[in-house]
């Protein structure tokens, strides 16, 4: 299976309500990118999950739309959500899955399913890494396709 972790696109910084942060221009640019780049991947039957934050809505809107794929919205996507309990969800999926979310969950995932720890890792605004193994457990997968934004321009 194969687990595609993008971060959203650059958002809005300083609103009210951190759920409701919208992407910038350059943030919609660097989602458009990312949607274009997975769209281009060999995916088995994926799905995209995405957290109900906004700026991580818009970021799999553009994914979706590239793809050609739904969104579901999963509240085990946000910032600070237990990894645990997102990995018992998907834990038993066999079909390939896109997750829009945002740091630190990002990193902690990764590092968590390809190194079996937890710890804090750096991600681009829309970047996406492609992990890739048999099962989604404690370093299971390895990274298979890395997309980041700024090499494109964006």
């Amino acid at each position: 299976m194969k687990i595609c972790i993008v971060r959203h696109g650059s958002a809005e910084p300083g609103a009210v309500n951190d759920r409701s942060r919208a992407l910038t221009a350059r943030g919609l640019a660097q989602a458009d990118g990312a949607g274009k780049w997975l769209a281009q991947q060999p995916l088995n039957n994926a799905e995209v999950y995405a957290s109900p934050y906004l700026r991580a809505q818009q970021t799999a809107g553009e994914v979706a739309g590239h793809t050609g794929l739904d969104i579901t919205t999963v509240d085990l996507l946000t910032p600070d959500a237990d990894i645990q309990a997102l990995l018992a969800t998907i834990e038993s999926r066999t079909d390939d899955l896109i997750l829009v979310s945002h740091l630190p969950l990002v990193g902690h995932l990764a590092a968590y399913l390809t190194d079996g720890e937890v710890y804090e890792q750096p991600w681009s605004p829309a970047e996406v890494w492609v992990l890739e193994g048999e099962i989604a457990g404690p370093g299971c997968m390895s990274v298979k396709e890395v997309w980041y934004p700024v090499l494109e321009g964006i």
